[in-house]
Order: structure tokens, then sequence, then C-alpha cells
């Protein structure tokens, strides 16, 4: 009697498991992508963010992926050979720098950076930051020099290193560094130098000579950086990545982060929460009935899908309390 049951069972097993195989069929899929969508949407109206996740959970799943995780030296490598296939194909475009990057675009930036400095606190910021008044004076002194070096002629140069003491050399340096620093510090405390008028030449400047550069075609990039300039800026950039994400610093952004958007979409249904990310039912179904099917046929293909649903099925129809329903 026993073994009659079990029989039986296996046949319901087999039953069960080839209708679930033709429901996942290419054939009877598309029905049951929509359905099972549609179904989760509604119930997803119900609900919000809160009941199904906490920002603790989040919070320590982000921390685990962006802090304690071992990056792998293959990312690196992966975004070189990137790199190298991005710009392989920009050099050798026909289109123009304009078509690109608008114009449009380049003077909304510059006009945002313009914003940052023409106030108070930057302008007084300019006027009073030893860095970067060396800087700058440092640069000026460099430019001053090197226009000496090449525009007296080499015999009267060599002259004047004979007849001057390398002392009084090293002493009209000092006192053109001092003369710089100086007058870049007036310079730059001049409220004159941020009014509308300079501005908007600066703009106008700006403006004509993004005009000329945008005529300019995509190719011609190879000229101002080549895909090795890139790709060792990637890397001291990741290499910046590596460091901070261990800091104190990056964990309580990365917490005030997740707390900021629970703050905000917490109470908000899970349906109301893709809507607000831009995520439509149409671009679910698109995305769904791109790669269900081929993941699917290919499961069946090679008997992976039946021998799943064997795996988690097959003992409950071996289960005592199954085989006493069968009884009758």
């Amino acid at each position: 009697m026993a073994s009659n049951k079990q029989e039986v069972a296996n046949r319901l097993l087999d039953g069960l498991i080839g209708y679930l195989l033709a429901r996942l069929s290419p054939g009877h899929l598309d029905s049951l992508i929509v359905d099972e969508l549609d179904y989760i949407l509604e119930k997803a109206a119900s609900y919000s963010l809160n009941q199904w996740v906490q920002a603790e959970q989040v919070f320590a799943t982000a921390q685990k992926y962006a802090v304690k995780m071992d990056i792998s030296g293959a990312i690196p490598e992966l975004v070189g050979d990137m790199v190298e296939q991005f710009y392989d194909h920009a050099i050798q475009s026909e289109r123009i720098v304009e078509e690109v990057i608008d114009e449009a675009v380049v003077m909304a930036l510059f006009d945002k950076v313009l914003e940052i400095p023409l106030s108070r606190e930057g302008m007084a910021w300019l006027g009073r930051n030893p860095v970067l008044l060396a800087l700058l004076a440092g640069g000026a002194q460099l430019g001053i020099k090197t226009l000496l070096h090449q525009g007296l002629p080499s015999p009267f140069r060599g002259q004047l290193s004979k007849r001057l003491p390398e002392r009084w050399l090293a002493s009209l340096e000092i006192r053109l560094q001092e003369w710089l620093l100086r007058r870049t510090e007036q310079l730059l405390s001049d409220p004159y130098l941020y009014c509308d008028e300079n501005v908007a030449e600066l703009r106008e400047l700006v403006k004509v000579a993004w005009q000329d550069f945008g005529q300019r075609p995509v190719a011609d990039v190879k000229e101002l950086v080549s895909s090795e300039d890139i790709q060792e800026l990637f890397v001291i950039v990741f290499e910046y990545w590596r460091e901070l994400r261990h800091t104190d610093y990056f964990n309580v952004m990365l917490e005030s982060g997740v707390q900021a958007f629970f703050d905000k979409y917490g109470d908000t249904s899970l349906t109301g929460l893709l809507d607000e990310l831009g995520v439509t039912r149409e671009l679910m179904l698109d995305d769904a009935r791109r790669f269900l099917p081929p993941v699917m046929a290919k499961l069946q293909e090679e008997g992976l899908l039946e021998a799943w649903l064997r795996r988690h099925l097959e003992g409950y129809f071996q289960a005592e309390e199954t085989l006493e329903m069968l009884k009758g």
C-alpha cells in the first residue's frame, strides 16, 4: 500500500513539475511576467519602505561593500581596458566637440563656478589664504624667470651671470618673491577684480574660446590627454578612495546619507518610491522581457530548472504526511 501511495505521489510530483515547466516556457512566460509584475505592484502600494527594511540594515550592507570589502586589483585593470576602448573610439570619431558637449552646458557650469568666489566669504578667503597666495606668487615668479631666460640673448645672460655675485641674484630673487606676494594679495583683495564688468568680460572670453574649441574634432583630444594620462588619473583617485573609505569621516558621511534617504522616503509606499526614482512599470516590464525569456530557456535546455524544482518539491511528496493524504 505504501509503495502504491508513493507511486501516486511521484506521478503528482511529475505532473506538478510538468505544469510549472510549461508555465515557465517561452510561449507562456510573457503573460506570467505581466501578471506577476502587476500583482507585486498592486501589493507594494500597501506597504512603506520602513515596513520591509530599516536604515540600520541598509547602512550595514553599504558599509560592508564600501568599507570592509577588499577591492581587487582587477578593477583598475578593467577600467584601464575600458578607457583604452573609449579612447580609441573617441580619437577615431569624426564628430566635433560641440556635438558631444553643448555650449549651453559649459557656460552654465562656468556661471556656477563664478558664483562661488563672487560671494563675500569667497573674496575674503582669496585675499587672506596664504597657500593660494604663495602658489600664485610662485607661479608668477617662475613665469618671469622663464621669460627672462628665453627673452634675453645668450651672451647677455652669460655676462649678467658673471658680473652679478651669486648672493645678489639670490637676494634679488627673494625680493621679487616678496613683492609678488604682496601684489598678489593686494590684487585678490581688491573688490574691483570681482565686479560685474570684469566677470562679464571673463565670461565672454571663455565663451569665445569654447566656440573655437567646439569646432575641433573629438579626435584632437589626443593632443590634450593620452589614454595613459586618463588611466593614471583614475589610479590616483582610486588609491585616494581606498584610503578615504577606511576613515571615520567617511563612515559618518555614509551613515548620514542612508539616514537622510530613510528620513525622506521611509514612510513612502514602495510604488511611490519607485515613482520617485523614475522606475516605471514599463521599464520593469521591458527589462523582465529582455532578460527572463533567454535565462529561462537556457535553464530548461540544460535541465537545471527541472532539477531545481525536483530538489525543492520531492521532499514534500515523499513525506509521510503527504502519503497519508493519499489513502483514499
